[in-house]
């Protein structure tokens, strides 16, 4: 590689020079660095759309990983366990025995296990679109982890809650006799 300034010799400067003997870049070093960089904008721009999802996507993981929790507990201690959903003011209860006893929240024990998605900062801004389980917003497990709906009839479908960010939607189900829960 040429230095780019160099001293003039003999006080006048070599051709292509500017007087203070100084080289710009050449337009094909021009066009080449652009092309870099437009590439690896065009490569970094799929990371900056996803973070939207993100949030999205931890939302559900969360709420699998309730519903998950709330069946190994009915196993373990033979006792109903569930979900109670509400839609409509974005939050659910993990419950027992009935919805109105929520649990407590074994990451911290002062308040009962509600995930409330309006007042928490890392899902602010997804909705709980609707939440299906047989005829009601809630599912229960029994003792063997088999869902059914909160009236206590086994599901004959998959149990489903579909939320929404900006847009994108994620679906959580549940699905009946096994209680498998999965999320797409």
């Amino acid at each position: 590689m040429t230095p780019r300034c160099s001293a003039v010799s003999n006080g006048t400067p070599r051709a292509g020079q500017s007087p203070n003997g100084c080289r710009g870049f050449t337009l094909p070093e021009l066009i080449i660095i652009i092309s870099i960089l437009g590439i690896l904008s065009w490569l970094a721009y799929p990371k900056v759309v996803a973070m939207d999802e993100i949030k999205l996507d931890a939302a559900a993981r969360r709420m699998a990983a309730d519903l998950r929790y709330a069946q190994s507990l009915a196993m373990s201690k033979r006792v109903i366990h569930g979900l109670l959903f509400e839609p409509s003011l974005g939050r659910y209860t993990v419950f027992a025995p009935t919805s109105g006893s929520p649990i407590t929240d074994p990451a911290d024990r002062a308040r009962p296990m509600r995930v409330d998605y309006t007042s928490r900062s890392e899902f602010k801004g997804v909705l709980i679109q609707s939440a299906a389980f047989g005829s009601t917003p809630g599912v229960t497990f029994d003792y063997f982890g088999v869902p059914r709906d909160t009236a206590g009839v086994d599901l004959t479908s998959d149990g489903r809650v579909v939320l929404s960010y900006q847009g994108v939607t994620d679906t959580v189900l549940v699905a009946p006799q096994t209680g498998m829960v999965t999320t797409r």
